[in-house]
């Protein structure tokens, strides 16, 4: 049996770092160059470095395991962290055994420095597990195929995609087995253009078959990453990802689409043909949409609007609708029931009348005010019979009121004429039945009846209307009189022709010359191509003054004539009234 001190010479040439400890103190008897160079320290101070060792942080737990150590000649590997002088630690695989030697029970032990193994293994550990996190984050599964032993290496999220129970091989005819017979010619062409170096890696939709039947969709992805000297491939690794999701999620994107764009088509159809005039402006009040409702209103085109600014069409409308436009941009308001009247090109000098709407136009992301949209409604019509409607009511009241007048005006005429009551009351009853006459002839004109009005004729009516004015058994050459031709009156022509003759008529009773005795009244027409003329002037009444301002009966004559396309020109002369009307021929028979 060798001596301790021949032992030492030995441990000397051993390339391992070596110790010789006593039992069962653990004290260092021996230890050679690379043992101290492990620790290190120099040699002759391995003993201390081998007690600090002991001593350390993980001391304890070493020294407990040497302890451990049976005394059956089995050598015992573990690992264990040595922490050395300066707070260094190192990883050390240790193999220890107990031997005897000289009679001593000694712990013959060597050492490998596994620190650099023990990081790589750690490092690889890492980049596995964010391999792992990375794979399941993208929801792939993860496979390694061997072409020598013919066998895939597949991971977790691979079995799961299929409904597998977790395993960690699988044989490559049972995979292919898999794969539907649709797609297993594919794949025989990926492999042979793998195998004769024609590509290296490869990406493909495969369909492979569920535990409960179905096939799914799989985005296989794979990469030879070692061939052999000849090119041969030896090794290959990839992905497999499930489509079904993106599949469905694909199908329902699509359909989504072709809902959008029905619906899209149905608003713009809604837009372009509604009977509301609608468009839409940038903050610089440009067009940048319009349909086919505004602008026909405009009298453009919608091609010429685009890009113009909204007055350069409409600028009849500018002073009242831009600073209502600019407050929609810079509040963000939306503005409705806002009435406007002007001339647009459709119709030049011819007044219309809208009703509209402003609205803010946003960026979906910022909600900035990005422009305006409007929603416009022509009420030309709807106004012009209110405005109608306004007038009848007040020619109602008016006509009621002048009823009134003309009664006490016929009471008081028939008074001074009647040499007796009885006389009286005969004029008056007559003068009121020549009233209702005048009524009965203009009635069926006013009211657009299909009965026989043939008889309607412009002289007729004035006579009509006149009628009840006259002194009793009074003539033509009397105080009324009336020289014309037969002119025929159509149903849309007799009534503002019988309102006007009929204010001027009560007017000269109340206030001009069928006020006094001997007053005159001359009504004269004529055809003065392409209109019609008629003159009434008045002679022997009051002294004429010009009024201050428009009375309604002023009015009423002046529109009724402009309700014909004429006009009403009147003259205050001190000897007398004049009022001429100008009405288009064409305009009396309609």
């Amino acid at each position: 049996m060798p001596s301790l001190t021949a032992l030492a010479d030995t441990l000397g040439l051993v390339p391992v770092p070596t110790l010789l400890l006593e039992r069962p103190g653990l004290r260092l008897l021996l230890g050679n160059g690379e043992a101290a160079a492990l620790l290190g320290c120099p040699p002759e101070h391995l003993a201390a470095a081998w007690a600090a060792v002991l001593g350390g942080a993980e001391g304890g737990a070493l020294a407990q395991r040497l302890a451990g150590i049976a005394g059956d000649g089995r050598t015992e590997v573990f690992d264990a962290p040595f922490v050395l002088a300066g707070a260094r630690t190192r990883a050390v695989l240790v193999h220890a055994r107990e031997i005897t030697l000289e009679g001593r029970r000694l712990l013959s032990v060597g050492l490998t420095d596994i620190t650099r193994q023990q990081r790589a293994e750690a490092r690889l550990a890492r980049v596995q597990r964010r391999l792992d996190a990375a794979l399941a984050g993208a929801e792939l599964g993860a496979w390694h195929r061997n072409l020598r032993t013919e066998l895939i290496e597949v991971s977790a999220r691979w079995c799961a995609m299929l409904g597998l129970p977790p395993m960690h091989t699988l044989p490559v005819p049972a995979w292919r087995k898999l794969v539907h017979p649709a797609d297993r010619a594919v794949l025989q062409d990926h492999a042979e253009a793998i195998l004769t170096g024609e590509i290296d890696r490869y990406e493909l939709v495969l369909r492979l078959q569920h535990v409960d039947g179905r096939y799914i969709p799989v985005l296989s992805r794979g990469v030879v990453i070692e061939r052999d000297p000849a090119g041969r491939p030896l090794v290959m690794t990839g992905t497999h990802h499930d489509l079904t999701v993106l599949h469905a999620s694909e199908a329902a994107r699509v359909e989504s689409e072709r809902e959008a764009r029905r619906r899209l088509a149905e608003l713009e159809t809604l837009y372009h043909f509604a009977p509301l005039g609608l468009a839409q402006f940038d903050r610089s009040l440009r067009f940048v949409r319009i349909n086919e409702a505004l602008a026909e209103i405009n009298g453009f085109p919608v091609e010429a609007h685009i890009g113009r600014v909204v007055w350069d069409l409409v600028p009849d409308l500018q002073a009242a609708a831009e600073p209502l436009m600019r407050r929609v941009l810079d509040r963000g308001e939306t503005i409705t029931g806002i009435e406007f009247i002007g001339e647009t090109a459709k119709a030049p000098g011819v007044k219309r009348d809208w009703v509209e709407q402003f609205y803010p136009l946003r960026d979906p992301e910022t909600q900035e005010v990005i422009g305006l949209g409007i929603v416009c409604e022509e009420v030309t019509e709807r106004k012009r019979a209110e405005r109608t409607r306004e007038l009848l009511l007040r020619e109602l009241d008016h006509r009621v009121k002048n009823l009134f007048a003309v009664m006490g005006g016929l009471v008081a005429f028939s008074a001074r004429e009647a040499a007796s009551p009885q006389a009286m009351c005969e004029a008056l009853l007559g003068r009121i039945e020549a009233l209702a006459q005048a009524h009965d002839l203009v009635r069926p004109a006013i009211a657009g009846a299909a009965g026989d009005i043939r008889s309607t004729t412009l002289a007729a009516l004035v006579h009509a209307l006149l009628a009840p004015f006259r002194a009793a058994g009074e003539q033509a050459a009397g105080r009324l009189r009336l020289e014309g031709p037969e002119i025929p009156l159509g149903p849309a022509a007799a009534p503002p022709i019988a309102l006007a003759l009929h204010e001027l008529a009560t007017n000269a009773a109340k206030y001009g010359a069928l006020s006094r005795t001997g007053g005159l009244v001359l009504i004269e027409w004529g055809i003065e191509a392409p209109s019609l003329g008629l003159r009434w002037s008045e002679r022997g009444g009051p002294a004429v003054v010009q009024p201050a301002r428009r009375g309604f009966g002023h009015r009423l004559v002046a529109q009724s004539a402009a309700q014909l396309g004429g006009t009403a020109e009147f003259r205050w002369a001190p000897e007398g009234l004049t009022v001429e009307l100008r009405l288009p021929l064409q305009r009396l028979t309609g």
